[in-house]
């Protein structure tokens, strides 16, 4: 028996980043949702089904390397406990309790990881693996994403998504949702470490990304990004760096004010996000305590439709496409108080770490946090929010508490 729990370290190190590299790409377990099935989707009931087998197989092996290893890790254990509460309490009161407890189940095993992330995140080889796996990852789906945008392959995909890029993530609009997270991580990793083969998938990763990215033509993406950029320099005390990610801001704003199409955005969607959210806040008002359940909105949604809204069963009808609206409308007051008090956790234990942190330790979880901003700003134009809090919030948020305690790690 090894130290951690269980499990030996090198299965653990792979457990746990292959668990992180699946898990980015939640989009395709879209086969396995409730909801009508909406634009294209890779993967089959099957192979959606063998990847939450994998998620489920890393979780547990994470599961394993905890037992016996002491109190499990604060404030991870606080912020995990609220969030899964509250999404467990309107599961038991929605009007969809099967799968909102499908959910919660979910968030389980993303809890299984994140707590055994934090706790062993320093010790070899658990942060060298899951970071370099998290990069290589990532290159490769921007990769994949430029080239079946250049090849218009899958034509359909291309199509539905009117000539911009969405890689294997649907929407280019989801797809930007994992570029934001990936291009800061990047960054912040090519400037904090010392390897220098690592510096060089790092940047590698970046210029990768960001050329996805900027192909993705997404407007919420965009700004995400200009106003996280922002956040980063100052953080670092890049001021100059800081004035130039916001004239660029301002250019990116003036290109989609000219048309529309000129970002290959499709005109009679310009309004499309005022009709979504104003259904959303009419969830909210309805069910204000704990909502109407996670992955319910859709069934309330044909109640609550204006005279001029998206037709029940489409896109725009499956959620506000507002992660706090979302939140709200899925999980009511109490999911919104437990999320307020998941994140006042989060951001004291960050900010406490980061008093006496190195520079690279510093500049690599500030990166992350960067990220979160970037999501944060994205998500407020199109997330839905408990997808939002199971696939990305907890396994991220378990990322940048341990890079704030121990920066790069062994990576």
């Amino acid at each position: 028996m090894t130290r951690a729990g269980l499990v030996p370290p090198v299965l653990l190190a792979v457990a746990l980043a292959g668990f992180f590299a699946i898990v980015q790409f939640y989009t395709s377990l879209a086969p396995l949702s409730p909801t009508p099935p909406v634009g294209y989707v890779f993967t089959s009931r099957l192979g959606a089904g063998a990847l939450i087998a994998l998620l489920a197989l890393g979780a547990l092996v994470a599961a394993l390397a905890l037992l016996r290893a002491g109190p499990l890790p604060a404030p991870s254990r606080d912020i995990l406990a609220v969030w899964i509460g509250a999404c467990a309490l309107s599961s038991l009161a929605g009007f969809d309790p099967l799968s909102g407890f499908e959910v919660v189940a979910t968030m389980l095993l993303g809890a299984a990881f994140h707590l055994a992330l934090v706790r062993y995140y320093a010790r070899p080889p658990v942060a060298a693996l899951v970071l370099r796996v998290y990069l290589w990852t990532g290159l490769w789906a921007s990769a994949a994403g430029i080239a079946m945008l250049v090849a218009r392959r899958p034509l359909l995909l291309w199509v539905l998504n009117h000539g911009r890029a969405a890689g294997f993530f649907v929407t280019a609009n989801q797809f930007a949702a994992f570029l934001i997270m990936f291009v800061f991580i990047a960054l912040g990793t090519a400037l904090a470490t010392r390897d220098a083969a690592l510096r060089m998938l790092a940047w590698v990763a970046l210029a990768l990304g960001g050329t996805a990215l900027a192909l993705t033509f997404s407007a919420a993406g965009w700004l995400g990004v200009v106003i996280a950029g922002l956040f980063f320099s100052y953080a670092l005390g890049a001021r100059r760096v800081a004035l130039g990610i916001l004239a660029a801001g301002v250019l990116c704003m003036a290109f989609f004010a000219i048309s529309p199409a000129a970002g290959h955005h499709n005109p009679a969607e310009a309004t499309s996000r005022l009709r979504t959210w104003s259904a959303g806040v009419r969830v909210m008002q309805l069910f204000p305590l704990t909502g109407a359940g996670p992955m319910a909105y859709w069934r309330v949604y044909p109640a609550v439709r204006a005279p001029n809204g998206d037709p029940s069963g489409s896109f725009g009808a499956l959620h506000p496409h507002d992660v706090f609206i979302s939140l709200a409308a899925e999980t009511g007051a109490v999911g919104i108080l437990a999320t307020l008090l998941g994140w006042w956790w989060y951001v004291r234990a960050v900010r406490r770490d980061l008093a006496g942190a190195a520079p690279a330790a510093r500049r690599f979880a500030l990166s992350i946090c960067a990220g979160f901003v970037a999501v944060f700003v994205q998500g407020a134009f199109d997330t839905v929010g408990v997808v939002a809090l199971t696939f990305v919030w907890i396994p991220f948020s378990a990322l940048g508490l341990a890079a704030a305690r121990y920066g790069l790690g062994e990576a």
